[in-house]
């Protein structure tokens, strides 16, 4: 079970406790963690005074031996949503709590049930009873994304999304799978506090080309000479130009860090090659170096050609770089 969730958990707490909790929710979270998630607002809905309590009736959610409370789809091995799944959820809804006295609640884990054949099906089944919800129903759908969903499905439902992850819990999620720990914490910087993101960025080894083009580039790019041969690697690795750019990002923000608010660095075992970083680029030139590269992904988003743009790139950011030592 992940922790109780500020997001999630204790979002619900507050509208059941004023009493304005609507009786259909998307709850957006990473694939991993919906089941918890979903566990959380069940525990929530029939405990409001829940925050990891030892009751009961948590314990009972918790091993999912809770009469009131029902997990679909009813298939754990196939793990897919069928429209039975959906019939036996409304059949389910009409009748009285056993254990609860109070409440049902319907958990549906539809994170890899909203797309291929049969998606639709299922979901304008749930339709009519998301619009006219039984007293005491509440149902809860879990995804890891909510556009994934059908319009008429999120249209009827309060979306609450899980609270993002903080880097070193990324990081401590995904470095008990084998991998070094400079690439888990780099993917772990990159992955915008999703455990999914890390994984794939982990797996992905043309994108941990670009992230050690960058990093080289950003340590020892010195003329426009050398420049030709990292705009060559840029260019060959063009399926991850923006893994490129987000890293140089990344590598000068650490930077900026290093030298403010040394306590917030969030790449530590990239101690000594952030410290030369801060040696080829002054403040000023970290802070201009960002701007254009933000300014080359939105080049490249308009439909720019690579080739030219990351020659600008570059020979932009050696031109900022002198100039700012300039400046000394």
């Amino acid at each position: 079970m992940i922790p109780f969730d500020k997001n999630v958990g204790e979002y619900l707490r507050g509208v059941f406790a004023n009493g304005s909790a609507a009786h259909a929710y998307v709850v957006v979270g990473e694939k991993q963690y919906i089941p918890a998630l979903l566990k959380e607002c069940a525990m929530v809905t029939l405990c409001p005074d829940h925050l990891g309590c030892d009751c009961e009736t948590c314990k009972k959610v918790v091993i999912g031996a809770h009469q009131d409370v029902i997990n679909l789809p009813a298939d754990s091995q196939k793990n897919r949503l069928t429209v039975a799944d959906i019939s036996y959820l409304v059949e389910e809804s009409y009748k009285r709590p056993v254990d609860s006295g109070e409440r049902r609640v319907f958990l549906v884990n539809a994170v890899s049930s909203v797309a291929g054949v049969g998606s639709d099906v299922w979901q304008n089944k749930l339709l009519k009873t998301l619009e006219e919800p039984q007293d005491g129903v509440y149902i809860f759908i879990g995804v890891s994304d909510a556009e994934s969903l059908l319009p008429t499905v999120r249209s009827r439902c309060q979306i609450i999304k899980q609270n993002k992850l903080s880097i070193d819990e990324v990081k401590t999620a995904v470095s008990g799978k084998g991998f070094d720990e400079r690439s888990c914490e780099m993917a772990a910087a990159l992955s915008g506090g999703s455990v999914e993101t890390a994984e794939s960025l982990l797996l992905n080894s043309s994108a941990f080309k670009s992230y050690e083009t960058a990093l080289d580039a950003a340590m020892n790019m010195t003329s426009t000479k050398n420049a030709l041969l990292y705009a060559s690697r840029i260019v060959a690795n063009r399926d991850c130009v923006y893994e490129f750019l987000s890293c140089y990002v990344l590598l000068l923000r650490e930077s900026i860090i290093y030298r403010l608010q040394p306590d917030l660095v969030r790449l530590p075992a990239f101690s000594e090659e952030i410290n030369k970083i801060c040696a080829n680029y002054t403040l000023s030139a970290a802070v201009s170096c960002i701007e254009r590269l933000d300014s080359a992904k939105k080049r490249l988003d308009g439909g720019a050609n690579l080739v030219v743009s990351i020659d600008r790139l570059l020979t932009d950011l050696l031109q900022i770089r002198y100039l700012c030592r300039e400046e000394r």
